[in-house]
């Protein structure tokens, strides 16, 4: 495939967080805002169809807080990897939004979380599951993400996820996550949304080198870049968004902007739960943080 067009360098963004004061969603501080959109639907089913519905008590804050700042989507529920096919009810949403709420660009996760029943009923798992690493899964992804990326007319992205399974059956030509997301990006022309945190869960729990896996991606296809904090739970370190940006993915976003300065745009992610971690003032901190890493980083590229 073509080289893919490459999202707008935004610079720094943020999700849409109703629980802050909107004070905080202003040029001075956001270059745009990631928008879940799933946060702000809720699902209706009518003569057995399943819809994602705006929930009006919150889509249309949302709306209101947003103005005036690029928006991009960042989507939770398409299970792009699921064998039967992907969430009709997440595309009939982003249908809708890109007509009337338009995107820079739009995200998901490489992974699945929606199997079908005995009676041919589509379940969600309660968990996303990783793609084993083959060329079947590869191929599959690939079709799927094409054919979005013509549906919407704007870059599409797929997020490396974090997961737990050790030795999942793969391609002696693929290997690994890292080798399926670019055999993916290669047969498609999408672009990858790299999340450094997932990065470190995954080298932590499955014992690889995360700044030594970063050589591996094809930074010249990543047009997002997210950033985290996790936690240790039941020996397991978790991608659990649930406080400020982790010191080792700050180094890595270090080394990510001084290699591909034309990304689109860092975004950092926090639960709604975990909020009162940080309070107003530290999610400040934290952006600001990203924003002079971004600016150094884009100084040196403009020079």
């Amino acid at each position: 495939m073509a080289a893919p067009e490459r999202p707008e360098p935004l610079g720094v963004g943020f999700g849409c967080h109703l629980a802050l004061p909107a004070a905080l969603y202003t040029a001075d501080l956001l270059d745009f805002v990631e928008i879940t959109p799933e946060i702000f639907h809720r699902e209706e089913t009518r003569a057995g169809v399943a819809r994602l519905v705006p929930d009006p008590s919150q889509y249309d804050e949302a709306e209101r807080r947003c103005e005036g700042l690029p928006v991009v989507m960042h989507g939770v529920s398409l299970s792009i990897g699921s064998a039967h096919g992907m969430y009709e009810p997440a595309l009939s949403m982003m249908d809708r939004l890109s007509r009337d709420w338009p995107f820079r660009w739009y995200s998901e996760h490489l992974q699945f979380q929606i199997v079908l029943s005995d009676r041919g009923r589509p379940i969600g798992t309660g968990v996303p599951f990783p793609l084993p690493p083959t060329n079947e899964a590869a191929r599959m992804v690939a079709t799927r993400a094409t054919s979005i990326q013509r549906r919407y007319e704007v870059p599409f992205l797929l997020e490396n996820p974090a997961h737990y399974l050790k030795d999942l059956p793969s391609d002696p030509d693929i290997g690994d996550e890292f080798g399926l997301m670019e055999r993916i990006i290669e047969l498609s022309g999408c672009l990858q949304l790299l999340d450094l945190h997932n990065v470190v869960c995954n080298g932590r729990n499955l014992g690889f080198d995360a700044a030594a896996a970063l050589e591996r991606v094809r930074l010249d296809r990543v047009g997002e870049v997210h950033v985290a904090g996790g936690s240790w739970r039941e020996g397991f370190y978790m991608d659990a968004h649930d406080g400020a940006v982790a010191e080792e993915v700050w180094d890595l976003l270090e080394l990510t902007l001084a290699r591909a300065p034309k990304i689109g745009g860092v975004v950092f992610e926090i639960l709604d739960e975990y909020l009162g971690r940080l309070g107003p003032e530290g999610v400040v901190a934290q952006l600001e943080r990203a924003r002079a890493i971004w600016r150094r980083h884009h100084r040196a590229a403009g020079a």
